[in-house]
């Protein structure tokens, strides 16, 4: 019944309003909570008490606006949902519309209702309908009295927000400038001075390893490692047999010989960086490193089979001492020399290349300085580049070129100082443009508000200074 909400061209004012739970709530796991009937008061907003009846009131209302959102998927995954935070930010909210005067009229709650298509019969409000879906137990489990009561709420707080983060009308030259700068695909070439190559020439006595030691100690700390002891079968019901004979205390390679299986021991690893035997399930290794040494896990599906694993130890975040990171420290200190002899080289070349490029193209003009021009592969200005290195770094930078601002300055990166030019800008087509343009619209326009209903919602948090007395279960 509810399935129309996810279907495309639902009436653009309703998708705004339940936007509203997606802006506030940040929280992805939602809370289960209880209210201690031995008290009046479910916590206090502004250093005021909020009753126990005002706080379900509002939970309902959020929960009746997640339903509104979500459909049937609510009543699936509704409780990954923060519904207790939501609630506190709607109470927060109404305190601030009430502050400005803002009100909703019962006109303006019977047009809103109206519109929303589940509702409606042929395209038509239908009463007995709406009774029927509001009352029914398996959906709203309301009064209507009590649903158009959230319904208005609900309306003060867009009115709130509308007055906090007006929509913002851009020009279509405006609009369609920042379609092309959003969506052109560019290709760099680069010379990077690698501080790497600069400090190979460079030396480290032994009074510079140290004082970089005792000034950077927290660079070198490690991660937290674990060392398993573990069995791997692909018969599930023997895994089964060996971890129901494990006990604590228990010798795991003796148990495991008697049903003729192999207890092999793994190196040291982090969580980050888990070897691969046990990478497939990053949630497994989260409890590997939660557990006890000695401590064995149940029969854990793997993809090669099963495994059971015993936490053998457990090596603490801890910074070694110089002795045992010398060399590492060296580089360390060598890297930091090679940075600062790369800087006034690539400062520069840098004047040289504007000069070169009056006449030349950048990877004459950087060969005949003797540098080493590379390309970047093609991306967009917003495109998400993962695991791309120096590319990465370069998008950032990127945004400030255009086609009269082709040469950057000098680029910081983390391989040292670089140069960058815009060689190629491949604009969209006009036809995707077009064929674009009212979701783009819709999104710019989205991706405003919601920037400053976030910095305002947060300004409205520090000030409410929550404190819940709401249990959790």
């Amino acid at each position: 019944m509810l399935e129309v909400l996810r279907k495309k061209g639902v009436n653009k004012t309703i998708l705004w309003i339940i936007a509203i739970i997606i802006i506030l709530s940040f929280g992805v796991f939602g809370t289960a909570y209880r209210l201690d009937n031995t008290i009046n008061s479910a916590g206090t907003i502004y250093g005021h008490n909020v009753s126990i009846k005002d706080f379900q009131q509002a939970y309902l209302d959020a929960r009746d606006q997640a339903i509104r959102l979500y459909g049937d998927e609510f009543f699936k995954n509704g409780n990954r949902l923060d519904l207790e935070q939501e609630t506190w930010d709607r109470l927060i909210l109404l305190k601030e519309a009430q502050k400005r005067d803002i009100h909703a009229s019962d006109q303006e709650v019977v047009a809103f209702i109206a519109t929303i298509p589940y509702f409606q019969r042929q395209g038509q409000f239908d009463q007995a309908l709406y009774e029927e879906i509001v009352q029914n137990a398996n959906l709203f489990d309301r009064s209507t009295l009590d649903f158009e009561a959230g319904v208005r709420k609900q309306l003060i707080i867009k009115k709130l927000l509308d007055e906090v983060a007006p929509e913002k009308i851009l020009s279509d030259a405006e609009l369609k400038k920042e379609y092309q700068k959003r969506n052109e695909k560019l290709t760099l070439e680069y010379v990077l001075f690698s501080a790497s190559d600069f400090g190979k020439n460079a030396a480290a006595s032994d009074d510079e390893i140290k004082a970089y030691y005792e000034q950077h100690k927290e660079q070198f700390r490690t991660a937290p490692t674990i060392v398993l002891n573990y069995v791997q079968t692909k018969d599930k019901a023997l895994a089964d047999t060996l971890s129901k004979e494990l006990t604590p205390g228990t010798n795991f390679a003796a148990v495991a010989k008697t049903l003729k299986l192999e207890m092999k021991t793994s190196s040291a690893f982090t969580q980050d960086q888990p070897i691969l035997t046990f990478a497939s399930n990053p949630d497994d290794v989260g409890k590997f490193f939660a557990m006890k040494p000695g401590e064995y896990s149940p029969a854990l599906e793997a993809p090669d089979g099963w495994q059971i694993v015993q936490l053998k130890e457990k090596n603490d975040a801890n910074v070694p001492a110089l002795q045992d990171i010398k060399d590492k420290v060296k580089d360390a200190v060598l890297l930091e020399k090679g940075f600062a002899l790369a800087k006034p080289l690539a400062d520069k070349a840098l004047g040289q290349l504007a000069e070169a490029l009056k006449t030349k193209d950048f990877k004459t003009a950087a060969k005949g300085l003797g540098l080493d021009p590379q390309e970047t592969p093609a991306f967009g200005r917003k495109d998400y580049i993962a695991n791309n290195g120096i590319v990465q770094e370069f998008q950032q930078e990127a945004d400030e070129l255009n086609a009269d601002k082709k040469l950057s300055g000098i680029i910081a990166t983390s391989q040292g100082p670089a140069i960058i030019y815009l060689e190629k800008m491949e604009k969209p087509e006009d036809g995707q443009y077009e064929s674009d343009k009212q979701n783009f619209k819709q999104m710019l326009s989205a991706e405003g508000r919601n920037q400053v209903l976030i910095t305002f919602m947060g300004q409205l948090r520090a000030q409410a200074d929550v404190h819940s007395k709401i249990k959790h279960q």
